[in-house]
């Protein structure tokens, strides 16, 4: 049986697909716009609109195909070498959920550039990986500091009519937690976001917004959840394979 022929006969009722070695799974919800995220597991997530029908996922899949590998056997690569964290010229990190590579050279000034999957570092020591990494990390932040107020002020405006009311926004490193909200109203957000995929920082981000009204995790701050992000528990479930 062909590939073409195999894909003929998916129906939608499946969640689990396969287009040439391309194992992925399709997930439906009131998104507007198709995307595609690769986890660390190595697994493929597609999110489509309602209605969206197979033979359109195949075809976008299908053109996606080369990022799809690339990104999905860099993870297993980093899996079999544990070569991540020397902080090398050549090795991968994750901006935006993107693979990047690092592109380390010598400077008497310190510079951090995000560019079409380069992050270029310089630096006076090129082989010091703790001041590599200490300049990553301010690279990282800075970025955070940019992105981060914007999606937050974007989340707030989107759902105005929940009438959400932070009174302020910290960005810096948080261990165990991507996020956290006081009693007084300040949102907390972790510089590590800014590894990931878009859709997790506005996972977070409307989670810890749904705190200045509930702060809990009772059935009414869930309630509150699944109305301003109805895919929480597939996101939530996806953002567990990323440890920080």
């Amino acid at each position: 049986m062909t590939a073409n022929h195999s894909q003929s006969l998916m129906s939608k009722d499946q969640r689990t697909h396969q287009i040439q070695d391309i194992e992925f799974e399709v997930i439906y919800s009131r998104r507007r716009t198709l995307g595609i995220s690769v986890l660390p597991d190595s697994s493929v997530i597609v999110r489509v609109p309602y209605l969206t029908s197979i033979k359109t996922i195949n075809r976008i899949v299908q053109q996606k195909a080369a990022w799809i590998i690339k990104h999905r056997d860099s993870y297993k690569e980093k899996e079999k070498s544990k070569l991540n964290g020397m902080y090398v010229t050549g090795e991968t990190h994750l901006f935006r959920g993107n693979e990047s590579v690092l592109k380390i050279e010598k400077s008497s000034k310190a510079y951090v550039r995000f560019y079409e999957g380069t992050i270029e570092l310089g630096l006076d020591k090129t082989d010091d990986a703790r001041a590599i990494k200490w300049l990553l990390y301010q690279g990282y932040k800075n970025e955070a500091l940019i992105v981060f107020p914007d999606m937050l002020s974007n989340a707030v405006k989107k759902y105005e009519n929940q009438m959400f009311r932070p009174t302020g926004l910290v960005i810096r490193t948080m261990k165990r937690r991507w996020g956290g909200c006081s009693n007084k109203g300040i949102i907390t957000l972790s510089t590590e976001l800014i590894k990931l995929p878009d859709i997790y920082i506005e996972y977070v981000i409307l989670h810890e917004l749904c705190h200045l009204k509930h702060h809990n995790h009772g059935r009414e701050y869930y309630r509150l959840l699944s109305e301003v992000f109805p895919d929480y528990k597939q996101v939530r479930k996806e953002l567990r394979k990323y440890i920080q």
